[in-house]
């Protein structure tokens, strides 16, 4: 008997060309290519596998996702599709009269699903409990909404904290009125952690059911060291069924053991640091170069200051650790492209822009002078279909402007920013190859926008591990077994089922999905 496995009977992408077969030996693709030529070189013992007409393509990667508030996300109160603010406030009081101890705390609340898009304030969650803490954290992780207790507590009724007035929502008699933007939010951390902590147990759940979508390997970013921690601690317990590279949060750089850093090869292992330039869109707090064409009251807010930002990315760099700069709107890409430039280096994880949401073609020089990498998530161009009446229809026409970016030789990465979107990477592949949801909604709409599905593929995979400075993502001979075998013939089909088309994961050519095994051997 041997270890090596022989695939057959169907298609192969190997993430460069299609094939007919594909054999696998202890973890590695030995062989792809015709049939015959492939059947030639297995060797007595091989396991055999039918593929009975399917497609096999390259395991997944989801360059940036927050596996700690995935896990709150999944396992805490969803507030993801309410319909209504009614429907929103049912939804947690439901919550909280199951759970009667500690802090309230949701994740995913959206407005703009309303019908009048009005934010609740804390006058809506005081009536709801006024003798504990709720907090309802915004879709996009750059907002929230608190009720009085929350803000007495965290002292940001008593103005004992110090935040910019432009990060606290008023009412009209200059009371706080429980809507908090970007650095505010750390007032109410405590509670937010409290409301929803994360074990190890919680955490290993999460990263268990990833390999279910297809992805093979993460992006953990905003860690701070206790998350980072509990996920080396996870790995030594062989509780870690996919390759996870981190990235602290860059305030916490100092607090990083160099021993902690982790060592080539290692399933777990810390690639980078992150840090914010701006906001989001849907709070209104993405730093654009003119203001927003439904507030012109505000442009949106910078975040930290660039000499601080660099001295603290220089030494980063000292350790080997890569820059990931989130920017969102137009005037922070900017920023961080001049931040980047110069910080290059050859043979580690590349420097980052995660989002880069808004690219206009007047700041395309200065990226490809950065080299960043664009760690960019195609789920929103279905997500924020909103986004014209934000922007205006004319700045919108670059929000997401995937082929542009690509035409003009910029590395992109695909990703979903979980939970702050779907985990799901086939909904993100789809929106990269349809710029339209099924329903006919778009944030940027204009079909030369659009990437073929192996391109859309290669964003998930080849480039996703790029994004991590790493090699992966085909199945070319000497490549990591990281397989999915779809529930389709061709990508296109693929792409046309209404559920995610993985039928089986393999992760270095072990099945992990589903997690049952069993093949004829010849």
């Amino acid at each position: 008997m041997t270890g090596a496995t022989l695939w057959l009977d169907g298609t192969v992408f190997t993430g460069r060309r299609y094939v007919e077969a594909l054999l696998v030996d202890d973890g590695t693709v030995v062989a792809a290519g015709d049939r015959a030529s492939v059947v030639g070189q297995a060797p007595t013992g091989t396991e055999r596998r039918s593929l009975a007409g399917a497609l096999v393509v390259p395991g997944l990667v989801d360059a940036h996702l927050h596996v700690a508030e995935l896990a709150r996300s999944w396992e805490g109160l969803d507030l993801a599709g309410a319909p209504s603010l009614a429907s929103l406030l049912d939804r947690v009081a439901a919550w909280g009269a199951s759970h009667p101890a500690g802090p309230l705390v949701g994740r995913g609340l959206d407005p703009e699903r309303f019908p009048d898009r009005r934010w609740p304030t804390s006058a809506d969650l005081d009536r709801l409990d006024g003798d504990r803490p709720i907090v309802l954290v915004h879709a996009s992780g750059h907002a929230a909404v608190v009720n009085s207790e929350a803000l007495r507590s965290s002292g940001l009724a008593s103005g004992s904290v110090p935040v910019r007035p432009e990060f606290v929502g008023r009412f009209p008699d200059g009371a706080p009125n429980g809507v908090l933007y970007e650095e505010a939010l750390g007032a109410v951390d405590r509670l937010r952690s409290a409301g929803a902590p994360v074990t190890p147990d919680a955490l290993a759940r999460t990263l268990a059911r990833l390999p279910d979508l297809g992805i093979v390997a993460v992006g953990a970013m905003s860690l701070t060291l206790e998350e980072w921690r509990g996920l080396r601690d996870l790995a030594g317990e062989r509780r870690v069924p996919l390759t996870v590279r981190g990235y602290v949060r860059l305030a916490l750089l100092d607090g990083v053991v160099p021993a902690e850093l982790g060592r080539e090869g290692d399933q777990v292992r810390l690639a980078g640091v992150k840090a914010f330039l701006d906001g989001a869109f849907g709070p209104r707090t993405a730093a654009l170069e003119t203001t927003y064409a439904d507030d012109p009251t505000t442009a949106g807010q910078e975040v930290g200051a660039d000499r601080e930002l660099g001295d603290a990315l220089d030494r980063a760099a000292e350790r080997g650790l890569a820059p990931a700069l989130h920017a969102i709107g137009d005037r922070a890409v900017a920023r961080a492209a001049r931040l980047l430039t110069g910080r290059f280096r050859a043979g580690g994880p590349p420097p980052r822009i995660e989002h880069a949401s808004l690219t206009p073609p007047s700041g395309l020089r200065s990226l490809e002078a950065s080299r960043a990498t664009l760690v960019v998530q195609p789920g929103f161009v279905w997500s924020d279909a909103w986004l014209g009446a934000r922007l205006g229809a004319a700045r919108a026409r670059w929000a997401y402007a995937f082929r542009t970016l690509r035409d003009r030789g910029l590395h992109l990465a695909g990703s979903s920013d979980a939970p702050y979107d779907a985990p799901d990477p086939w909904r993100g592949v789809r929106a990269t190859v349809a710029r339209r949801d099924p329903s006919g909604a778009s944030a940027n709409p204009d079909p030369r926008e659009a990437l073929p599905p192996e391109e859309a593929l290669a964003l998930y995979s080849s480039e996703g591990w790029a994004a991590l400075g790493e090699e992966g993502g085909t199945l070319e001979p000497g490549s990591r077994a990281d397989l999915l075998v779809l529930a389709a013939p061709t990508l296109a089909a693929a792409l046309g089922l209404a559920e995610h088309p993985v039928r089986e994961t393999w992760i270095a050519g072990r099945r992990v999905f589903p997690r049952s095994d069993a093949g004829a051997t010849v």
